[in-house]
């Protein structure tokens, strides 16, 4: 279950949500997934500009870190792929099934295989690459993201995936404009800027862009929540890859 839920009432801190109608037309088109973007203030720039993405993107990233990040990712992509299978059974459209679907197969195929080729090329063993015990930010993403599919509905469903992949997709971009040298930070942040990849963001910001300014503000207040929560719980993880916490900056 979900921690902290928000009372109801009209959303508060990044202004208002766009509302459908006229309304909306008079905010200039204003989308629904930049006000959640804004609700989560600065937890935004935290999980964007975190100490990992920056040490990764300039090739200073020690191996052990990425070891241990690779590790504790890999075990969160079985948590992507029933959160993906909550937001298929979810889906309102046969579209949107079908778009949903492939990226479940991207994720527990390609994805997947980009782990296993790490795995080999730093010397993890099959022992330790899916650990029987987690690490407490490992165990609470998890837990969170799973609470906000199974007791929430489409569009926090939608929501926790957007946060964590247009973060991705963010830092990503930033980074791609000067690969590190190391061949698998370097195809780790390729996988994040691919064409594919940002085409799936974009799609669940109009899914989230189309169907959040229908929902009353209620609804709105809880997506907003999520969306915030997934970027904190992102940072943790991170920061778990680290020895003590590694949330130095």
């Amino acid at each position: 279950m979900l921690r902290d839920r928000p009372g109801g009432g009209e959303a508060t801190g990044g202004g208002v949500a766009p509302r459908s109608g006229s309304d909306r037309g008079a905010r200039h088109e204003a989308r629904f997934s930049d006000w959640l973007r804004a609700r989560s203030g600065p937890t935004w720039a935290a999980a964007t500009h975190h100490r990992f993405m920056q040490e990764l993107s300039s090739g200073r990233l020690d191996e052990a870190v990425f070891k241990r990040y690779l590790v504790h990712e890999y075990s969160f992509v079985k948590t992507s792929a029933a959160v993906l299978g909550y937001a298929i059974a979810y889906a309102p459209s046969m579209d949107a099934k079908a778009r949903l679907v492939d990226a479940a197969r991207a994720l527990t195929t390609e994805q997947r295989g980009y782990f296993e080729r790490a795995f080999t090329a730093l010397g993890v063993p099959a022992s330790e690459r899916e650990p029987r015990v987690l690490h407490s930010s490992v165990l609470a993403f998890r837990d969170t993201v799973l609470g906000a599919a199974a007791h929430g509905g489409y569009e926090e469903t939608l929501a926790t995936m957007l946060a964590a992949e247009w973060m991705y997709l963010t830092w990503s971009k930033r980074a791609a404009g000067r690969l590190p040298p190391h061949p698998l930070y370097k195809e780790w942040i390729s996988i994040h800027v691919s064409p594919a990849f940002e085409a799936h963001v974009s799609w669940m910001r109009g899914e989230l862009d189309a169907l959040g300014p229908l929902i009353p503000a209620y609804h709105q207040a809880q997506v907003a929540y999520v969306f915030r929560r997934t970027l904190e719980l992102e940072v943790g993880f991170h920061d778990a890859a680290y020895p003590r916490g590694g949330a130095a900056r």
